[in-house]
């Protein structure tokens, strides 16, 4: 069954509340996904996620809206939160206990979700025609209300074989707010964006620009990945700055669950997630490109769960190639 987005906001409404976690346990039927607050694309995913458990399955799943990961991940080792909705890089970080994590977390794959592409871009009139071209230039840095966003610009500098030391930095609180302004009037050369987000649309259609596509060499990815686990994909022409096909980073979104959630739990939710992808994905069009085909991947940079590998065997779709993957993580 399809879902218009008015379902999505009955889901919302009574099959996703949100709800405390102190006091006493839960029950075992009851699965507590973290996420983002209302409003954000995480929730959506999670509100979507728990509502489709309701409906489909012996689950029943509610949303616990926060800040971010710093709060529900650590509640995740009392088995006050489950599972959890987050980016791939802050999954990774809790999984290693870096960044805004103290120590590390069982934090495991369910599934691989959909996400967006990144990258450097500057005005379509400039010389610059490859990344080997931008040293000295001036460029936003820092990005202090989002810390992230700095190691993502400076892994798409490494993989020129640059830093923030070899370019005219100059400190940015958001990655957004100010863009406009810093493009229109000149202040910066080389700017960070994400592919089809509304402020690069909104500048090609006016002023014209250009994304540089990654160097593709194992040397290049080699040296992004000492920054941050990048992963890339091919990027094909049509976006706004995107004239041809070419290679970006992507950032992928995960559900993810502790090590230590029963795997028939997750089991039933990457299941019931890959039976009815159709009717998540045509929830919400922010879900259109969670494709059932891209939830287990080698490309993951944690491990996953037994119970969504269990999944993903008897569905056909695991393979050697994940299997090593897998292995390899669990050996780090």
């Amino acid at each position: 069954m399809f879902f218009e987005t008015r379902k999505l906001t009955q889901w919302l409404a009574a099959g996703a509340m949100a709800v405390t976690a102190a006091g006493a346990a839960q029950a075992q039927s009851e699965v507590i996904i973290g996420s983002r607050e209302s409003g954000s694309n995480f929730y959506v995913v999670a509100a979507t996620t728990a509502a489709l458990l309701g409906e489909h399955s012996d689950l029943t799943g509610k949303v616990l809206p926060a800040a971010g990961g710093s709060v529900w991940v650590p509640m995740m080792d009392y088995r006050e939160v489950d599972m959890g909705v987050t980016s791939h890089y802050e999954a990774w970080l809790a999984w290693k206990g870096k960044g805004g994590f103290n120590a590390p977390h069982k934090m495991r794959t369910v599934v691989v979700g959909g996400g967006i592409n990144v990258g450097l871009y500057v005005m379509d009139d400039s010389d610059i025609t490859s990344r080997s071209e931008i040293k000295g230039l001036r460029m936003a840095s820092e990005y202090s209300g989002s810390p992230a966003v700095d190691d993502f610009a400076a892994a798409e500098l490494a993989n020129a074989g640059l830093s923030f030391d070899d370019m005219q930095a100059q400190p940015r609180a958001s990655l957004y707010a100010g863009q406009r302004e810093d493009v229109s009037e000149g202040r910066l050369d080389v700017f960070y964006a994400s592919v089809g987000s509304g402020i690069t649309a909104e500048l090609d259609s006016t002023l014209g620009i250009r994304f540089l596509p990654l160097d593709t060499s194992d040397e290049a990815i080699a040296r992004m990945k000492e920054v941050y686990p990048a992963v890339v994909s091919e990027v094909k022409a049509g976006p706004p700055g995107i004239d041809e096909d070419m290679t970006l980073v992507y950032l992928p979104t995960y559900l993810v669950a502790h090590a230590d959630v029963p795997e028939d739990m997750v089991y039933e939710t990457t299941k019931t997630m890959f039976e009815h992808n159709d009717e998540f994905r045509a929830a919400n069009k922010s879900l259109g490109n969670w494709l059932k085909e891209n939830f287990a991947t080698a490309d993951s940079v944690l491990p996953y769960h037994d119970g969504a590998i269990k999944y993903f065997k008897e569905a056909g779709v695991w393979t050697d190639e994940m299997q090593a993957k897998q292995d390899a993580l669990l050996a780090e």
